[in-house]
């Protein structure tokens, strides 16, 4: 039935609007049955329209009015169902509206409450706010000074690390840890900023005592403790070769501010120094050094050699010392070390006193030879000149500058002697001069003798008082020799008298004089002994 509801209704639709276009403008009023037509065509057709036009239409066959009446009465009443459920839903429409009504008016009387109470709140907090205000001023302020006093307690205390560092610990610990050091350094910083900030700060007079204080606590702690630990290094260097090690050469640098201590320090490292050093001559003396297999007092028999080994030894051993010494201070300034270079190099060759003065006293009581000992005089002033360079000091503050100083005018005090020997016994021995006027056998072993002592290098290199001293004892008893040799000469004429005088000064002046200006003097006594002798060889002739 839809269905052809459906079709009629396209085909009426478009009869309608094919009559529609051909109708001409100046038609007839339209039948109201057209209109009605025209109307449902142009009506939409929903599901439920033809669902309802299919129910109608099933009826259409009907043609009892009583069964008409009965579907009018159904359709009113479905109708009348209809509205008396529409006016229900309504009803309980208008009852929720109201009742969501009364939820509203509860609910702006809560809010008005609400903000009643937020409005009290926000009036009694206004004071909490300003308090909260002044509270995060002050703890702006209060985390400023926290921040400066941790930065016055980094600057102005030890941390406990550093503080138990510094304070305990075993005195003989055999080895201090860089930390200790850095402690002591940084305790020594604290101090130093402690009196800056008493000079600087009027103020702070309080604080910087009190901090002091406690700095100066854990700084005199550490001090003993390295003073302790230094001592015990020091006496441990008792090898031949020791190791200096950079911790003891700092710890030193820590104590220069103690002069006392300082100096008790390197007394006792020049107390364990004498002891090897000593040990060491001995030893060279009696067994050997590693350079030479063979004892020093093996060469005893020969004066010059020995004396020169020994003194040699020294001057190596000085040297070394040195070195070691300079090591164990080269972080201290050079300036402030005079006088305890001197004392420790003073105590560490103290040892060697002993065993020298008996050797150089036996090469003055025994050795007989002028050469030998000028020699010996020479090499023993140059030792000497080495070793008061290496150590900087004069005589009398060094025990072995001073035995060197004395045994050297010992040694020059038996060579004049010796030569005084050399100047008497000139005279004993008296030859009776030969027929060719040559000079006499004594006097040519007596100039030989000292041609050698002028011809060595340290006499060319030594200064006048050496030349004075050799004429001065020497020369007149040559002269008065050769005068009294030239008295026996055969025939006693002048002029034999004279030439044989002549060849002895000339021999004299070559052996003795031959280009040296240091001789100057002496050479022109000889020149007038020998103008005088050719003046008297003139006369005679005459």
């Amino acid at each position: 039935m839809a269905d052809l509801l459906k079709l009629d209704k396209d085909k009426t639709t478009t009869r309608v609007a094919t009559a529609a276009e051909e109708e001409p403008a100046d038609r007839l009023p339209e039948n109201p049955l057209s209109r009605r037509a025209r109307k449902i065509c142009s009506s939409i057709v929903t599901e439920e329209l033809l669902e309802n036009l299919d129910a109608i239409g099933s009826a259409r066959a009907v043609t009892d009015a009583g069964v008409r009446r009965n579907l009018q009465s159904d359709l009113e009443h479905s109708l009348l169902d209809a509205q008396e459920s529409f006016v229900l839903e309504m009803k309980a429409m208008m009852q929720n509206l109201e009742k969501g009504h009364e939820e509203m008016v509860s609910v702006n009387s809560s809010i008005k409450q609400k903000m009643d109470h937020l409005q009290t709140l926000k009036e009694g907090s206004r004071s909490f706010i300003e308090k909260t205000r002044s509270l995060d001023q002050e703890m702006k302020i209060t985390d400023q000074k926290l921040v400066l006093a941790r930065k016055l307690r980094a600057a102005f205390t030890l941390t406990p690390r550093e503080t138990e560092i510094l304070k305990r610990g075993s005195p003989t610990d055999r080895g201090l840890s860089r930390e200790f050091f850095d402690a002591l350094t940084r305790v020594q910083q604290i101090c130093q900023h402690c009196r800056t900030l008493m000079r600087l700060h009027a103020g702070s007079q309080v604080l910087g005592m009190q901090l002091l204080d406690l700095a100066s606590q854990s700084h005199e702690a550490g001090q003993q403790k390295l003073y302790r630990w230094t001592l015990e290094e020091c006496r441990r260097m008792t090898m031949e070769n020791p190791v200096i090690s950079p911790m003891l050469s700092e710890a030193l640098r820590h104590l220069q501010a103690r002069s006392a201590v300082l100096l008790s320090v390197l007394d006792e490292y020049a107390s364990a120094r004498k002891s090897v050093v000593t040990s060491l001559f001995l030893s060279a003396l009696t067994q050997g050094t590693p350079a030479s297999s063979r004892p020093l007092e093996l060469h005893s028999y020969d004066t010059l050699r020995y004396i020169t080994l020994v003194l040699g030894w020294i001057h190596q051993a000085v040297a070394t010392e040195k070195d070691y010494l300079s090591s164990l201070l080269k972080d201290l300034p050079a300036v402030d070390l005079q006088d305890a270079t001197v004392r420790a190099f003073a105590v560490l060759t103290e040892g060697l006193v002993q065993p020298l003065r008996s050797r150089l006293e036996h090469i003055t009581t025994t050795e007989k030879n002028v050469v030998v000992l000028y020699k010996v005089r020479h090499w023993t002033q140059f030792y000497i000149e080495k070793i008061r360079t290496m150590i900087s000091t004069t005589d009398f503050a060094n025990s072995l500058l001073q035995l060197l100083t004395e045994s050297l005018e010992a040694i020059r005090n038996h060579y004049i002697f010796a030569l005084r020997n050399l100047a008497s016994n000139i005279g004993k021995k008296l030859d009776v001069p030969h027929e060719d006027l040559q000079p006499s056998l004594s006097l040519t072993s007596i100039l030989s003798l000292l041609r050698e002592l002028i011809a060595c290098h340290e006499f060319r290199n030594g200064n006048t008082e050496d030349m004075t001293t050799l004429t001065s004892v020497v020369l007149e008893p040559l002269l008065q020799m050769c005068n009294e040799s030239a008295s026996h000469v055969s025939p006693n004429t002048p002029i034999v008298t004279a030439v044989y005088l002549l060849n002895c000064l000339y021999v004299i002046k070559c052996a003795l004089f031959p280009s040296d200006e240091q001789g100057r003097s002496c050479s022109e006594l000889l020149d007038r002994q020998v103008l005088q002798g050719r003046q008297a060889c003139r006369q005679t002739s005459c």
